[in-house]
């Protein structure tokens, strides 16, 4: 498949590089990239994201400022990154006629591509996009090793979480050779924090509520204490962590109110329970230590009580697994 995939879009005359909505690190990463290597094939690249308040803290990202909530009028493919369904890049499917490119490294991916690159032993989606790059001997500027190494080691934790192997190490290490600067890019990514995050965080620590006698640790976040604060959307991404950090918790939920009023789960476990599979049967996705779904139901009591019930039958799984 990387040579299929990238064979599809070097014949490609117009291409679209698609990331989801409310975009990380990886997703950016991935489409940053990809966008330097066409651009200096001197092809017809463009780059999508239908978020319009796009993250700050990733403005350091080369290409960053050519991202665009719209798609151009004429173009014959889509490359999708890091969406394990078609609906996160906030596009009908059903209403283009383009071929669509899918890579990803969610196991929970729906294959949704006319071409689908889906490789979840990955530590990323931008390692995904970089081993189809050098198994097809595609030369990789220091622009695009930087996107990619970016968006790895912000998806991997700074290699603290559980999809990193020997290979993640590996393929770091290449980019830094390719140009990547890990000091600067963990500067830009780890101590560039505005002061309503950190305000953000106290919120966060002070409401948290521990439940399943501590095993489980839950925090809501309203519009309103985003207000409060001063803080944007991008400012509660991976404040989850504070949560899962607690010596006790397992199971770490966090409630994100949307401005329409819909919210987004966030799940992140710590040792033996697959958060993916929770994430997965609300229609969401995502992996085993880190996952989510959004969710209608406006009544928050409702939405903790359904993760709760997940949580207790994973556990009795891991128990029985493990007598």
């Amino acid at each position: 498949m990387f040579k299929s995939v990238w064979q599809a879009i070097a014949e490609s005359k117009s291409i679209v590089l698609a990331s989801h909505v409310n975009p990380d690190c990886d997703t950016l990463g991935c489409a940053l990239a990809m966008f330097d290597v066409l651009r200096n094939m001197n092809k017809e690249a463009f780059l999508f994201n239908a978020t319009e308040k796009l993250p700050l803290k990733l403005r350091f990202l080369p290409n960053f400022e050519y991202i665009s909530s719209q798609l151009p009028n004429n173009f014959d493919t889509l490359v999708v990154f890091d969406c394990a369904k078609f609906e996160r890049t906030n596009l009908d499917i059903n209403r283009l006629g383009q071929k669509i490119i899918n890579i990803d490294h969610h196991l929970t991916n729906s294959n949704f591509g006319d071409l689908n690159l889906v490789a979840a032993e990955f530590s990323s989606a931008c390692m995904v996009v970089f081993e189809m790059l050098k198994t097809n001997g595609v030369k990789i500027s220091a622009k695009a090793a930087t996107c990619l190494y970016a968006g790895n080691i912000d998806d991997t934790g700074f290699f603290a979480y559980g999809n990193v192997n020997a290979k993640t190490f590996i393929n770091s290490a290449e980019l830094i050779d390719l140009g990547a600067n890990p000091i600067y890019i963990s500067k830009q990514l780890k101590q560039s924090v505005p002061l309503a995050r950190f305000r953000l965080k106290e919120h966060v620590m002070q409401t948290v509520d521990l439940l399943k006698n501590g095993k489980v640790g839950l925090v809501i976040i309203r519009q309103d204490d985003l207000k409060r604060s001063g803080a944007r959307r991008e400012d509660t991404e991976d404040i989850i962590n504070i949560v899962r950090d607690l010596a006790s918790v397992e199971l770490a939920i966090m409630i994100l109110e949307e401005e329409d009023g819909s919210f987004k789960i966030s799940l992140r476990s710590k040792n033996y329970l697959d958060v993916s599979k929770i994430a997965l049967k609300f229609g969401g996705g995502g992996h085993f230590g880190a996952a989510g779904f959004e969710s209608k139901i406006t009544n928050t009591d409702v939405i903790v009580s359904m993760v709760l019930n997940e949580f207790d039958e994973g556990t009795t799984e891991y128990e029985k697994k493990s007598e």
